[in-house]
């Protein structure tokens, strides 16, 4: 009797156990999904952004009524094209990179950012604020497995200032 309930108590925790590791195994995939859905989302919005500031450029009146309106509107492009014949004379130069991601991450353009704070990182690995502003960007996009191992790197780099 007593190896009959227990064979029937362990069948219980068995079918239990498989229908939480299917449910883990779920939440993983909703989980992953939901990273995804998001990533989505803040690229939506980072060219929504884009497309409202085209729009109000193109909006805006002649040049010859609004001379200090239009250089406003040209001054992001012009600093990008400045930062980008910098990095043409100076291909070492891992600051240029860094002022071109956090020009690039103030404008909405979060890939770019991130693809030249990892180029300023590439030509100096310790270079701390290009570590910080990319693990906060991470973040900030919810990749949290690629900005974790940047957040050891910043505490070793704080240690040894």
């Amino acid at each position: 009797m007593f190896s009959q309930k227990f064979q029937e108590l362990e069948e219980k925790i068995k079918k239990t156990a498989e229908l939480v590791s299917r449910l883990k195994q779920e939440k993983r995939e909703l989980e992953r999904k939901l990273q995804a859905a998001e990533q989505k989302i803040v690229e939506l919005e980072a060219e929504i952004r884009r497309l409202h500031y085209e729009a109000e450029r193109r909006a805006s009146v002649s040049p010859m009524s609004q001379p200090s309106q239009t250089r406003n509107d040209d001054q992001p492009h012009q600093e990008i094209r400045r930062l980008q014949e910098r990095i043409a004379r100076e291909s070492g130069n891992y600051r240029a990179y860094f002022d071109l991601g956090a020009l690039y991450e103030k404008l909405g353009f979060y890939e770019k950012a991130i693809q030249e704070y990892r180029k300023a990182l590439q030509i100096n690995p310790d270079f701390l604020e290009a570590t910080e502003h990319l693990a906060f960007l991470l973040e900030k996009l919810n990749r949290d497995h690629e900005a974790s191992p940047l957040w050891d790197r910043i505490l070793s780099l704080k240690k040894r200032l």
